[in-house]
């Protein structure tokens, strides 16, 4: 990764993290599950969320929405250091998507696909 290509997504994370507000990146015509693909959640999480690839990684296939949403913001703004908020970050930042990452109106929107499974 080239080091202008690492600050481009560094910088990405940290807007991210210091605002959710829905923008001109936001993808409306998405559902949940594409946006889930899309965001590559799958990548880690698996499956409908029920497949993580490390025990770092909660299932959250059915999970409550409020409770995957505000997990995932909490994490996103830097809320918490666990190794999991940790990995989801790095994922976050380093995804092939990162110069998008995934607004307060999308997450939700994951949050509402994952919950009904």
């Amino acid at each position: 990764m080239s080091p202008r290509f690492a600050f481009a997504c560094t910088a990405g994370a940290v807007l991210l993290a210091t605002s959710f507000a829905a923008s001109a990146v936001d993808r409306p015509g998405m559902g949940g599950a594409e946006l889930f693909n899309f965001h590559s959640c799958v990548n880690c999480h698996g499956a409908e969320g029920k497949n993580p690839v490390s025990r770092l990684v909660p299932s959250i296939g059915g999970m409550d929405a409020a409770e995957i949403e505000e997990n995932a913001l909490r994490i996103l703004r830097g809320e918490t250091d666990s190794e999991e908020a940790k990995l989801m970050k790095s994922a976050v930042a380093y995804s092939q998507a990162c110069d998008a990452p995934p607004t307060t109106a999308e997450i939700q929107k994951i949050a509402e696909w994952l919950s009904t499974l």
